[in-house]
């Protein structure tokens, strides 16, 4: 299974605000809106809540992040960069192309003992020019609740089976938050001010 999980969300974006129960809390992103937690980030705040997770957690990845230097962040790192192959003439079908070979970096990163791993892939910007890291979670379908009745066949359009999230697997949580603080920039900016949110309470009056 592979989960392109995300931490946060734009509060005037209605239709995914309504998905996420933490729609009070709120700080400005590194892109200058505002936004609130959501799926990653609601998760650990909950956690925080009941006291699974500490606050000194939390501290300790905001230390790292804070303490990271510009030239370590994932996107500036020279060895992750896109290659792309001189092109050469190529006809096929009737058709003359200029054909190249691309290549994408990616990283996988296995969380200790689970078999649970996320990968990140580098890639161009959807909408800018320049390249991004996106990081998927990625997991066995035994990882699932009800697996069972999923081995074995493909599943169908809309078909759904439960992740549990728990006491025994919120550290891969935790890594995950940390890892994504380690991508850009931006990135990083984003999740050192969404653990200041879950840690100081800050809610909209």
């Amino acid at each position: 299974m592979e989960w392109q999980i995300g931490y946060d969300v734009i509060k005037a974006d209605t239709e995914k605000l309504a998905k996420t129960t933490l729609k009070n809390f709120s700080f400005i992103g590194a892109n200058g809106k505002e936004k609130t937690l959501y799926e990653l980030s609601e998760y650990i705040k909950y956690f925080y809540d009941w006291g699974i997770i500490s606050k000194e957690k939390l501290d300790d990845i905001k230390s790292y992040l804070s303490n990271l230097s510009e030239e370590n962040y994932l996107d500036a790192n020279p060895e992750l960069s896109i290659k792309r192959t001189h092109p050469i003439y190529k006809t096929i079908n009737g058709f003359n192309f200029m054909w190249t070979k691309v290549e994408y970096p990616l990283l996988v990163y296995k969380f200790g003992n689970f078999e649970i791993v996320a990968e990140i892939k580098i890639t161009e910007k959807q909408y800018a020019i320049g390249t991004q890291p996106m990081l998927y979670l990625c997991f066995p379908i035994t990882e699932l609740e009800n697996s069972e009745r999923l081995l074995g066949r493909t599943a169908q359009a809309k078909e759904t089976a439960n992740f549990i999230i728990n006491d025994k697997n919120i550290e891969v949580f935790l890594d995950m938050f940390r890892l994504f603080g380690t991508l850009s920039k931006n990135h990083n900016k984003d999740i050192i001010s969404i653990i200041d949110v879950i840690i100081n309470e800050k809610t909209l009056s």
